[in-house]
């Protein structure tokens, strides 16, 4: 007899103790344990084109064993896709069971809400388990602003206006801008975002104002952001508003009169001398 006959007859009598194991009354079955699968996230709001860490256990329902050298699969979509984007298939670490995946959300391509469905096929010792872990992908908008004069006089206008940048969607949107009078107390105003075109999308605002009190005031815009982009703050412009604008400013003009006054003084105390020793 041939040795591929005996390998044939070896893996027939094999099949066959297996079924009568399997059908034979009174043989008890083992029936696979639970599995679980759990999974954590560096954040759930991150930043595109940020690092995200998707890391996980899997271990036994019963008593929290660790199932090492297992196949774990990740799937990332997108909120109302049909197909995932990604796909990442790995093996549980040895002896903790525990897995992790770095991801560039850069590939991932568009901002919103996003899914990982983490799976474990099972078998005949463990059961499937799986779980869904979600997370925001956003974008961070920048916004300006700018003011018509730094320097201007009690009851001038002046008009201040911006930009939001990279703001989506950016419709049916508002800024509010922040006055903070020079004796710190403050009121804001809401204003309108008008829809600009280009390949990025962006909100324009203005407005004009009249500041009611002498001194420095600072101004400051924000916008709240929204579920797929971060709050956006402009920088702080100065305003110094007084009575006269010009060479003579409200700080320069009682120095420069005080100066000018003790030079008067000199040259008259001067002449005095010097019509004192002539006599």
């Amino acid at each position: 007899m041939s040795a591929s006959q005996l390998r044939a007859i070896s893996l027939t009598a094999l099949t066959v103790a297996i079924a009568l194991t399997t059908l034979t009354p009174g043989v008890a079955q083992v029936s696979p344990e639970g599995s679980r699968i759990e999974v954590t996230l560096s954040d759930n709001q991150i930043l595109f084109g940020s690092l995200l860490v998707v890391s996980g256990r899997l271990s036994s329902t019963t008593n929290n064993v660790p199932i090492p050298l297992a196949t774990v699969r990740l799937q990332y979509y997108r909120e109302g896709d049909a197909e995932f984007v990604r796909e990442v298939t790995m093996t549980t670490s040895n002896p903790e069971g525990r897995f992790e995946d770095r991801v560039n959300t850069t590939y991932l391509l568009r901002i919103g809400t996003w899914s990982v469905n983490a799976s474990f096929a099972g078998g005949r010792i463990y059961e499937r388990a799986s779980t869904i872990v979600s997370f925001n992908l956003v974008v961070q908008p920048s916004l300006s602003l700018y003011v018509s004069a730094h320097d201007v006089r009690l009851g001038q206008s002046i008009v201040i206006d911006g930009l939001l940048f990279a703001c989506i969607p950016c419709i049916n949107d508002e800024v509010e801008v922040t006055f903070t009078r020079p004796d710190n107390t403050n009121f804001s105003i809401t204003l309108p975002l008008v829809a600009i075109g280009g390949p990025y999308s962006g909100g324009y605002y203005n407005t004009t104002v009249t500041l009611d009190a002498k001194g420095v005031w600072r101004i400051k815009a924000t916008w709240m952001g929204n579920d797929v982009s971060l709050p956006a703050f402009s920088h702080v412009e100065e305003v110094r508003v007084g009575t006269s604008t010009g060479l003579f400013k409200d700080t320069w003009f009682p120095i420069g009169l005080g100066l000018a006054t003790l030079v008067v003084v000199a040259i008259l105390l001067a002449r005095r001398g010097v019509l004192r020793k002539n006599t």
